[in-house]
């Protein structure tokens, strides 16, 4: 308690989150440090993780921030966050998705990547590459200098723990296709994002990441065998 005291007195400008952090060097965490830390609500960061971090910091520099925020506060509400968007609600292939658009920054907030790296398999069998820095740059200036933009859709999985609130719009008529104002979680962690990691993070440092919107296709807590299938269908076959 004395500790947040402290934080909160050298911070008074904002609203700040508070977590505990235990990193250790080539250390096992032991089942009651494991407890204690529970108890703590804290987090955990072993080499593993720590190198996963630093790489994708050497990669995408402070971009990087919302990966860790991810990580450290993963299913905690995210305050003043906008998270209703008109959306039209439709099925393919046997799957329920929302189609929407959406403000870069909103996204990145509530966003992870599952990068092929043991510190997220140990959570979920990962499958995307790591981003590449060279690649964001390009990205970055495309959208500042250029003014361009990406017409095509970020694929993203909504995880939540009940259905998501749809609030049908009036007079939709009959078609199986619904419009509607989605609900999205308001919590960090809470959208994987299957395709479009690059255009997402790209955004982040620009001069728009705020008031540009960015088309989403979300599907709904799909298994994490249906997210690799996606990610391969994406990837292999639209080729």
């Amino acid at each position: 308690e004395g500790l947040i005291r402290c934080a909160k007195e050298l911070f008074p400008d904002k609203e700040r989150k508070t977590k505990f952090v235990l990193a250790t060097q080539n250390q096992i965490l032991s089942e009651p440090d494991s407890k204690r830390l529970e108890n703590l609500n804290g987090a955990y960061l072993s080499d593993i993780n720590i190198e996963y971090f630093e790489k994708l910091y050497e990669n995408i520099g402070n971009a990087a921030r919302y990966q860790f925020a991810g990580y450290l506060f993963e299913g905690n509400s995210i305050p003043a966050l906008p998270n209703k968007v008109p959306a039209i609600r439709a099925s393919m292939g046997g799957l329920k998705y929302y189609s929407f658009s959406i403000e870069p920054e909103t996204l990145l907030k509530m966003s992870y990547v599952y990068h092929k790296n043991k510190a997220n398999s140990e959570q979920m069998e990962s499958y995307q590459r790591l981003v590449k820095g060279s690649r964001l740059r390009d990205i970055r200036n495309f959208i500042n200098v250029d003014k361009g933009f990406f017409p095509n859709s970020i694929i993203i999985n909504i995880s939540s723990d009940r259905p998501l609130q749809f609030d049908l719009a009036k007079n939709d008529g009959d078609s199986s296709t619904k419009l509607g104002i989605l609900h999205l979680p308001a919590k960090y962690k809470s959208a994987q994002i299957i395709d479009g990691q690059h255009r997402l993070l790209g955004y982040a440092g620009t001069d728009y990441v705020s008031t540009h919107t960015i088309p989403v296709v979300a599907f709904e807590n799909l298994s994490a065998d249906m997210q690799i299938k996606l990610f391969m269908q994406i990837n292999q076959n639209q080729k």
